[in-house]
């Protein structure tokens, strides 16, 4: 809270702006005075490119009512529901006046989750590891621990922030908005008409956004136009290519059967080859896309930036609020030599990105451009 303005954070990716999502932030706001969304950038915890630019959907963001969006940086956007949170809240930490967490939950149970996520944190290594010998990925370890097996995917996040919260001792009240009806078509099948041309399940300014991103040749983003780049960089892999690499167990010979799939004549034939019982589909997209974007295997720290995406004149005077010895960027070049690794991470991000898109984008892009 700052000057006894009420500020709750949001952790979105807005893929695109949508109905849901405007629902959601209504919501939000009769608790509140202002709101600050931490946003996934050019690619999404699907490991898949955005469906347009991340400035062009954080604007989508703000005439919805958001006043300020802070990127999330891809080594958390596109890691686990753990990591992915994780970084989030440690942004929205970092400024110093969030005081609640808001987000969609299927249960909208607060107190449920905040014990699962107690509970959580207080399973052993050695059972998961007793768990998971018999095959199991380490999701479904954790789900049989907790006897939570069933638990809903907006849930499962909503637990993740909670103990994010905890491990960063910043003090956020967790604030649940109940998923419903409200939310009208689920983001993948809105995502779906986009491809087709139907933009007809957006909000009219999000819609006008995207439009325009169409006619311009920036959208969609397609994870078909850049199938071949990500063959071609398996293909011409080694060892090294995998070293220390996030998502990459170089222990049980992951990275040895990434390899043994070069033959793979499309992404989802790589995919299904490299997948078992205890590797995931989204362990496997997870591993080639962070291979490729060079994305360490490192314990995550909080992100030692704020990376501002867009704006209303209210998240101006909240821009205004954060602490001095908080680094404040409108583009990666202004941290390329502070924070080398995060800054070459998004630039190669946002230069695939540019390859998803109709019309190619010109290469460090990410270096050059800012919000709007």
């Amino acid at each position: 809270m700052i000057n006894n303005i009420s500020v709750t954070g949001i952790v979105a990716e807005y893929n695109p702006f949508h109905f849901g999502h405007a629902h959601h932030l209504s919501e939000t706001k009769k608790h509140c005075d202002a709101v600050v969304a931490v946003m996934s950038g050019n690619f999404v915890q699907r490991c898949e490119p955005a469906i347009c630019d991340k400035y062009v959907r954080a604007k989508m963001a703000v005439l919805g009512g958001v006043d300020l969006v802070i990127g999330l940086p891809v080594r958390f956007a596109t890691g686990s529901a753990e990591k992915f949170a994780y970084g989030a809240v440690s942004v929205l930490a970092s400024l110093g006046f969030v005081d609640t967490l808001s987000f969609g939950s299927e249960s909208a149970d607060i107190e449920n989750i905040v014990k699962t996520a107690s509970r959580i944190d207080a399973i052993s290594p050695e059972e998961y590891k007793e768990a998971m010998r018999g095959g199991l990925t380490f999701a479904d370890a954790r789900a049989r621990l907790i006897g939570a097996e069933h638990c809903e995917p907006n849930d499962i996040l909503a637990i993740e922030y909670v103990r994010a919260i905890n491990k960063l001792g910043c003090g956020m009240k967790p604030f649940a908005v109940k998923r419903t009806d409200g939310y009208l078509e689920s983001a993948t099948s809105l995502r779906e008409k986009i491809f087709r041309g139907d933009l007809s399940g957006l909000p009219e300014y999000s819609a006008e956004l995207l439009k325009k991103e169409i006619s311009e040749g920036r959208a969609p983003g397609n994870l078909k136009n850049i199938e071949r780049t990500l063959l071609g960089f398996v293909r011409n892999a080694d060892r090294d290519s995998f070293k220390n690499i996030y998502g990459v167990n170089e222990k049980e010979g992951f990275d040895g059967r990434i390899l043994s799939s070069v033959q793979a004549r499309s992404l989802d034939e790589l995919y299904s080859l490299i997948k078992t019982k205890r590797y995931t589909m989204a362990t496997v997209k997870r591993a080639i896309l962070s291979s490729y974007l060079r994305i360490k295997n490192e314990q995550p720290s909080p992100v030692p930036f704020v990376h501002i995406l867009a704006f209303s004149e209210k998240g101006r005077q909240l821009i205004k609020s954060i602490p001095g010895d908080v680094t404040v960027v409108t583009n990666m070049s202004k941290i390329k030599d502070i924070y080398p690794e995060f800054a070459d991470e998004e630039r190669r991000a946002t230069d695939l990105f540019s390859l998803s898109t109709p019309e190619i984008g010109t290469g460090f892009g990410e270096y050059t451009r800012k919000f709007q």
